[in-house]
């Protein structure tokens, strides 16, 4: 079994990034559900993936994949 599961790889890719600011790995999971779940979030992921699949910025002044092509239109 490979680790994190293709099945559930969201939610537990954002755990282990929680884990590290909780006390229990439950904790960390019961908090990327609700993430995961949340309708808003789950629309402006689709947003950002539908930009870049566009070949679009996404408009996320954090985003490294528009920094990077914001970079290389430069060059």
């Amino acid at each position: 079994m490979t680790y994190p599961p293709a099945d559930d790889r969201l939610r537990h890719l954002l755990a282990q990034e929680i884990n590290t600011s909780v006390d229990t790995w439950k904790l960390a999971m019961a908090i990327a559900d609700g993430i995961v779940k949340d309708p808003a979030i789950r629309a402006e992921l689709d947003r950002i993936a539908r930009a870049h699949n566009h070949g679009q910025p996404c408009g996320d002044q954090n985003c490294p994949h528009c920094f990077d092509a914001a970079l290389e239109a430069e060059q």
